[in-house]
């Protein structure tokens, strides 16, 4: 019944698990999400207790930020549909902007061209640092008085798209993580002491990291397990040992500044933030002190040009001073809606970079029948790498004043920066199509790009299950106001006479006409408590109601688009795309509504529709944002815009939902069916392939000195 998936902020960087593995009662409180109860009524206790604590922080974050508007894709998708200028917004914000980054800009390109950015072994230099840094770069939107420039975050777009398109990514990387979710969890949360301490000298240019990751947890802050004890000499303990330790820490270095996620207690349900300076240098054991340290390089092959690191703490000593006076998830959810706006400006600007070399190699290089660019493939090609470099500026700035005005990123932020790492990768694989070879040069700037290509789409989550997140936040309020009575009818009749959940085995996720033949007398019964459910009927009258509106649009249909008002604004061009994405947004309500029906309480463990919904709510939206932004540009943009447009909406065609609900259950059998072979050993294509240690083993030490059996017993 309800739209189950986990929550759209902070992801695991795999899915959890979902089959249950014990018998549990569906959450007590009314105030637990719809998400919560039916994760608890499918019999999955931990994923029901995760969501609810991350959609609580979700819920605390917002009001932090005082978002007062409904979000625009559930307003896309629900009504009430946004005016023109809403949509072009991000667009004209962009346009009146830019003036305030031009010195850090001059700064960091004169340094390039004097071949100062990097060292010898390809790390940014501690000149290029100094450059920017006399230019306020690492404090562009720290307050004035701070010591920062109190610029704005569309501003710090743009700063962050021209580095990255002009060969200095990592230093966009570096400032980006600086502000949004280092200075940025301080601004917000930080009482004025931490204030007037710690953001002059992000300012200066110190470097700030956010320790969240560990060796055993990826990105869902409410399963980290480094903890600080209390200290009876005052303040804290911070223990971040073997599989505890802070793992692909960016920007974290000895004697810099960092944030550190832990839990309040080894099993403490609390989670606190706390920032602090790291030592200049490790320490151990023979240096005689009560604790250790070390930090040293985390082993990535992507941004290695910055500084990433793993940390180890052990009784390791903090100030209560140090102590931000917030729920560490909170912080996060609040941070990371900047963080993912600044991912997709740094896409466009690395998009930008893979087509102009491409197009450089393409007009001067001379293939079968003249020069390259002369050819259609090619051409599509550079196209692409142009469309995905437009969409993530579009989403980017799209977002960032959708922010400013108070509007609630959910889902918005999420599909940005989905929509944003996909069209990166994509982009890189144009450019190789190109460039061939040459793109593989150790020396090429396209090569030294290709990891952090691929990692944009897990860094801060993993984009599918982000995309499952955007699904649940557009969708949530329809979901609890309709959905809501009919999932509690499944509960009921998954309930013993005894009062107590029946055991999994004999649950019913969801009611089919066969049900009838195997469940007689439960289906009978939840059939009569459906009937008498006021919840039944509120969907039902919302199903009527919608029904009536589409037929009395249905004349609108034969309208030609440039005889409606709402399209005149747009260049001809790129009108019919954008009524093709409103309309399409609009039915997607239908969709929803087909794919709970059909999957009910199963909605908990299927994933593939989720993600197909979300993919198209994204594709859909990227459309319109493109449509709108190029509005407010050249001619040249509008090009790029109307082929971008056209490829998505092939896209969207192709992509049945409704009418694939058939497909998509097959899809998710066979998918099942070999994640089942592999898991209990029986996939002949792995038979006999030793597989490659973890280079940072995530298994408990009792589970690493277990013999292993021997192969074959």
């Amino acid at each position: 019944m309800a739209t189950l998936i986990a929550s759209a902020g902070p992801q695991p960087t795999a899915p959890v698990t979902t089959e249950p593995t014990e018998t549990v009662e569906p959450p007590a409180s009314s105030a637990a999400s719809t998400a919560a109860q039916a994760l608890a009524a499918a019999g999955d206790a931990e994923s029901a207790r995760d969501v609810g604590a991350l959609d609580d922080a979700a819920k605390q974050a917002a009001v932090r930020l005082g978002a007062t508007k409904t979000g625009l894709v559930e307003r896309l998708i629900y009504g009430p549909s946004p005016e023109t200028e809403e949509l072009q917004s991000g667009a004209a914000a962009a346009l009146k902007g830019g003036e305030l980054g031009q010195p850090i800009l001059r700064a960091a390109l004169q340094s390039l061209e004097q071949g100062e950015a990097f060292t010898a072994d390809g790390k940014l230099s501690k000149e290029l640092r100094q450059a920017v840094a006399a230019e306020k770069a690492y404090g562009f939107t720290v307050p004035g008085e701070f010591g920062g420039l109190d610029g704005p975050y569309v501003e710090l777009a743009l700063v962050e798209e021209e580095l990255a398109a002009n060969g200095l990514g990592p230093l966009a990387v570096e400032i980006s993580g600086e502000l949004t979710i280092g200075a940025g969890s301080l601004l917000a949360y930080g009482t004025d002491g931490q204030k007037k301490t710690f953001l002059p000298l992000v300012a200066e240019g110190e470097l700030m990291a956010f320790g969240l990751t560990e060796v055993g947890i990826g990105v869902n802050a409410k399963k980290v397990r480094a903890y600080v004890e209390p200290d009876p000499a005052g303040g804290f303990r911070l223990h971040a040992t073997g599989d505890r330790n802070k793992l692909w820490i960016t920007n974290a270095i000895h004697g810099g500044l960092v944030g550190i996620v832990a839990r309040i207690g080894e099993t403490g349900k609390k989670v606190g933030l706390f920032v602090t300076r790291l030592p200049e240098q490790d320490i151990t054991e023979a240096d005689g002190k009560d604790h250790t340290f070390w930090c040293k390089s985390s082993n990535t092959g992507v941004f290695e040009a910055n500084f990433n690191s793993r940390l180890h703490f052990d009784n390791y000593p903090l100030k209560a001073e140090e102590e931000i006076q917030a729920d560490g998830v909170e912080v996060l959810f609040y941070c990371l809606r900047m963080g993912r706006c600044m991912l997709a400006a740094m896409s466009a600007g690395y998009q930008r970079m893979m087509a102009a070399d491409a197009a450089h190699y393409a007009t001067t290089r001379e293939g079968v029948g003249g020069r390259v660019s002369k050819h259609e493939l090619p051409r599509q090609h550079l196209g692409r790498m142009l469309g995905g470099a437009l969409q993530s500026r579009a989403l980017s700035h799209l977002s960032l004043e959708q922010d400013r005005k108070g509007v609630d990123l959910a889902g918005l932020r999420d599909l940005t920066k989905s929509a944003c790492a996909t069209s990166a990768l994509e982009s890189q694989i144009a450019c190789e199509r190109v460039l061939g070879g040459r793109s593989f040069d150790k020396g090429s700037r396209v090569h030294e790009a290709r990891g952090n290509m691929h990692v944009f789409g897990v860094v801060e989550g993993e984009d599918d299950l982000i995309l499952m997140g955007m699904v649940k936040d557009v969708t949530d309020t329809f979901t609890s106001r309709y959905m809501a009575g009919m999932l509690g009818v499944i509960q009921s009749i998954n309930v013993g006479d005894d009062g107590k959940p029946l055991p999994r085995e004999r649950r019913l996720l969801r009611i089919t006409p066969l049900s009838i033949f195997s469940e007689p007398r439960r289906v009978m019964l939840a059939t009569w408590r459906l009937l008498t459910n006021l919840s039944f009927w509120k969907l039902v009258a919302w199903i009527l109601i919608n029904l009536v509106i589409e037929v009395l649009r249905l004349p609108l249909l034969i309208l030609p688009t440039s005889w409606i008002p709402r399209y005149q604004l747009l260049p001809q061009r790129l009108r019919g795309y954008a009524r093709f994405a409103e309309q399409r947004l609009r039915w997607l309500r239908w969709a929803n509504l087909g794919i709970n029906l059909w999957f009910q309480l199963e909605l908990t463990r299927a994933q593939i529709p989720l993600q197909r919904l979300g993919k198209v709510i994204e594709q859909l939206v990227t459309m319109l944002a493109l449509c709108h932004h190029s509005t407010q540009n050249d001619d040249s943009q509008r090009s790029v815009a109307a082929l971008q447009c056209e490829q998505l909406q092939t896209r969207v065609r192709g992509t049945k939902l409704l009418l694939g609900l058939w497909q998509m259950e097959r899809l998710r059998d066979l998918v099942a069916a070999v994640g089942e072979d592999i898991e209990k050993g029986r996939s002949s294509l792995l038979a006999n392939v030793k597989p490659q240690p973890f280079a940072h083993p995530f298994e408990p030490q009792a589970a690493r000195r277990r013999p292993r059996p021997e192969q074959g017993k």
